[in-house]
């Protein structure tokens, strides 16, 4: 793990990119990372119960996280100097969060108990123009990002039900995996991105009482499940272009691939064609495959 403070990527990480890249004796698969609102040496102070390395229990967990659940994007040092330099896309960086007494966290003793004092929490992506954090997504917004990049492998998502007897009541489903296309073409003499998602999707959780083996409850829960996926990468494109005016998506690096002349003269213009300019349409569908090991849910038949 390479953790750099906040302070320090708001400040530009080239320096200390090239230093970790240049030296032979360095290995170039690990992930970097952002410390959120705390020194580097805050949460590599952080005890664990399982690894009695931090590094590595970050490592792990910051690699399952990115599988199974969406929010995080484990970068290696290589695709971030990738990101970097690459023409027409910026990068971004998981955060590091020390939750909790900080002052506790290299103590023998806080990892002694169930209940820790001190733990260690992947939080949000930052965004960066050229080698600068400039910003943070929260954790909708960092979900879209990874929808639209093709980074989904795995993740919930919540569908309040129609009919509610609790609060909380909700069906759960459980996106197994993504297939994503980006198609950069010019409308009206303007860069336009066309998003186009499909995913495929079972349901893992039922709270309430529906029919599963009705066509039009799976069409109704399809249809609800691409439309939060849809919100969350809207979400994220308009945070990046409105108000980072960072291009993290790779949306030139598209038109790079498309048209490489037309790239070359938009080019040395594109942060401000990206902000101002581009328009982006999105597009998801996603088909539910399994309903699990049961058909309806227990609740169904306890009411009767």
């Amino acid at each position: 793990m390479l953790v750099i403070s906040e302070s320090m990527a708001e400040e530009g990480i080239a320096e200390v990119l090239d230093f970790f890249a240049r030296d032979h004796e360095v290995r170039t698969d690990y992930f970097v990372v952002v410390a959120k609102n705390t020194k580097a040496s805050s949460v590599l102070n952080v005890l664990t119960t399982i690894e009695k390395i931090p590094a590595n229990h970050m490592f792990a967990s910051l690699d399952v996280s990115q599988r199974i659940w969406a929010p995080t994007r484990g970068v290696k040092l290589n695709e971030l100097i990738s990101n970097l330099t690459s023409e027409g896309k910026q990068a971004v960086l998981s955060g590091v969060l020390v939750k909790g007494n900080v002052k506790n966290a290299g103590d023998m003793s806080s990892i002694s108990r169930t209940n820790l004092s001190t733990l260690l929490n992947f939080k949000g992506l930052g965004v960066f123009q050229n080698d600068k954090l400039i910003g943070w997504f929260n954790e909708d917004e960092s979900k879209g990002y990874n929808y639209i990049t093709g980074n989904v492998k795995s993740t919930l998502i919540v569908i309040p039900c129609e009919k509610k007897e609790k609060k909380h009541d909700i069906i759960g489903v459980e996106m197994l995996r993504t297939n994503v296309k980006v198609t950069a073409t010019m409308k009206n003499h303007k860069p336009h991105i066309h998003v186009d998602l499909k995913g495929e999707a079972n349901v893992a959780d039922v709270e309430c009482q529906v029919n599963l083996q009705d066509p039009a409850v799976i069409n109704m829960l399809e249809r609800k499940t691409a439309a939060d996926v849809k919100e969350k990468m809207n979400d994220a494109v308009e945070k990046a272009q409105k108000t980072y005016k960072s291009d993290i998506f790779g949306f030139g690096e598209a038109f790079y691939r498309q048209d490489v002349k037309r790239w070359y003269k938009m080019k040395r213009e594109w942060n401000r064609i990206y902000a101002e300019d581009l328009t982006v349409d999105l597009d998801a569908k996603v088909q539910i495959r399994r309903l699990g090991t049961l058909n309806n849910s227990y609740m169904k038949q306890m009411k009767h």
